[in-house]
């Protein structure tokens, strides 16, 4: 049989039992996803494959500045699943020239983003801000689930930052409950949490670890790498409000391994990435009378601009990095995480302060 017939067979096969499931969210870091791997037909075959397992799925590493890709892989999903899902994408977020996009991929019909936005981390230009990629928060209302409102925030740390990032989740997470007025979230993405990023002796100083509302809800032995060097659990899932732990399936979340699912060949597992989709099931709403959301025929919901550059320097230090662990603008006299230039002290603070 020829590889091609086999994956649309396997495709066919898989959507047969798409409906009745519990409601599944995942977070998948699909590790440089740009239409090169859509372009290519084994590879975009099995991320879809993966991706119709579930009704919301929080996405990393969407590295294109347009969302052709992105759309085309839902196009993809929709085509393979004769479901309505549709994408919510974030800015094209960093600090340099290296640059990365969120997205959430959902089903159209039974999920609603009613809000969205980025958390505003101080300023990008001065070097004052916390995240490399901001964090992108995105509210949904659910039909089908017990939980009715729940919010996503979605994030991919930067692993030389991995402690301080996943530490500052925690005001990410304090911002979103006054802001939206709801403790029912979701932090989900590539944590970098684990290994040499983040060690037993980070943890006590990590805020988000220690609030006995919050629930981790992938454990420190789960292994979210495709690598077989590596046993790391740096994809994570960390839950608040009653309703939302209410609802989440106890026992549900784990990473997916497709590798061994589908019977892949390591470097075919590689090359859909090198992370594992973490998964987690929500309880169905036994009330549910079969209402729909309406659908729209295009794909795409631009998630906007983030506003943490749109900011003015002044009053800030800009020789020193005490505050400015993130400053990286050649236009400025001290560029603390990349070349100190004439103002020497700056190496000295950055090792002191960063």
């Amino acid at each position: 049989m020829a590889p091609a017939t086999f994956w649309v067979l396997l495709l066919v096969a898989s959507s047969v039992s798409c409906t009745g499931h519990a409601f599944k969210v995942a977070s998948f870091n699909i590790a440089r996803f740009s239409m090169s791997k859509v372009t290519d037909t084994a590879v975009r075959d099995r991320l879809v494959q993966i991706l119709r397992r579930y009704e919301l799925i929080g996405i990393q590493e969407v590295m294109n500045k347009d969302n052709e890709a992105i759309i085309s892989l839902v196009r993809e999903l929709r085509q393979a699943t004769g479901l309505p899902y549709n994408v919510l994408v974030s800015d094209y977020l960093g600090r340099s020239t290296y640059r990365e996009k969120y997205a959430y991929v959902y089903r159209e019909d039974i999920l609603k983003p009613t809000d969205w936005y980025h958390y505003d981390d101080g300023c990008e230009n001065c070097g004052t801000d916390v995240f490399i990629r901001e964090p992108f928060v995105a509210r949904f209302s659910s039909l089908t689930t017990v939980v009715k409102d729940l919010v996503l925030v979605s994030i991919h740390t930067s692993p030389d930052y991995a402690v301080r990032e996943v530490d500052a989740l925690f005001d990410v997470w304090e911002d979103a409950q006054q802001r939206l007025l709801t403790q029912n979230i979701l932090i989900l993405g590539d944590y970098n949490a684990d290994c040499k990023y983040v060690t037993n002796k980070h943890w006590p100083s990590i805020r988000l670890r220690h609030v006995p509302q919050l629930q981790w809800l992938i454990s420190d032995d789960e292994d979210t790498t495709v690598s077989t060097n590596t046993h790391c659990a740096y994809d994570r899932f960390v839950a608040s409000g009653e309703e939302m732990l209410d609802a989440i399936l106890p026992g549900s979340a784990t990473a997916f391994n497709y590798h061994e699912a589908y019977g892949l060949t390591y470097e075919e597992a590689k090359d859909v990435s090198d992370h594992y989709p973490v998964e987690m099931q929500l309880r169905l709403d036994s009330t549910y009378s079969g209402e729909r959301f309406p659908t729209s025929p295009s794909l795409g919901i631009d998630g906007g601009p983030s506003l943490n550059g749109a900011c003015s320097c002044e009053g800030i230090d800009v020789t020193s990095c005490k505050g400015r662990c993130g400053a990286y603008s050649k236009t400025l006299p001290c560029n603390c995480n990349a070349s100190c230039g004439q103002y020497v002290s700056c190496c000295t603070d950055y090792k002191a302060h960063c």
